[in-house]
């Protein structure tokens, strides 16, 4: 499913309402979850999310023509998708998008990202909820995560794996607590030579 805002009338929290859609759709997802007990499959979704120009208009030939969006700035939003699986997150969305809606969502840092085709990392966040309403378990996690992560990147791995392990104890199953708990064992054993700190993903997910 591709969505987009800003197009063809303009909307002035286009960012903001593409994010609030994201969440909103995770907030179905886990209803879906809990309901549909008839299934023993249940419904899973990934969601990335970026702004930036692109093409906007009717697309296509006589015989099949559709409006979308095209462009870079699109191709990334469908990488960021797709990165989702590196972290084992839900929702992911540039720096570009998030950068200044931070203080309207409950969220965390993923980390920086070379996504395949790109020099250029880019910084990646996953939200969860309007500010201040994140399930209990995900606030607790996000407290525990959030110290883990200051101490990851300040190079004190050890440091940063309890805050990890209580991060996952308070959501059990949390891909990037896991993820960092992993990248942590592996870098104190072997700390990371002129590393700048972004991951180069291999494939587009």
């Amino acid at each position: 499913i591709v969505a987009f805002w800003n197009a063809p009338l303009d909307q002035k929290d286009h960012k903001k309402l593409a994010l609030l859609a994201a969440v909103d759709c995770q907030v179905e997802m886990a209803r879906l979850n809990v309901a549909l007990t008839q299934y023993t499959i249940k419904p899973a979704a990934r969601v990335g999310v970026n702004s930036g120009p692109m093409v906007v208009g009717n697309m296509g030939s006589k015989t099949r023509l559709s409006y979308t969006v095209m462009g870079d700035s699109v191709n990334l939003a469908s990488r960021l998708e797709g990165a989702n699986k590196f972290f084992h997150s839900k929702i992911m969305t540039s720096e570009e998008t998030f950068g200044a809606l931070k203080d309207f969502f409950d969220h965390r840092y993923l980390g920086s990202i070379r996504v395949v085709g790109k020099a250029i990392p880019v910084r990646v966040y996953e939200p969860f909820a309007r500010k201040g309403q994140a399930a209990p378990e995900i606030q607790a996690m996000l407290r525990a995560y959030e110290a883990g992560i200051e101490k990851f990147y300040k190079a004190d791995y050890a440091g940063s794996l309890p805050d990890f392990r209580a991060a996952l104890a308070a959501r059990p199953g949390d891909g990037p607590s896991q993820f960092y708990i992993e990248e942590a064992e592996k870098y104190i054993k072997e700390p990371p030579k002129d590393w700048d700190q972004s991951f180069n993903l291999t494939s587009k997910g």
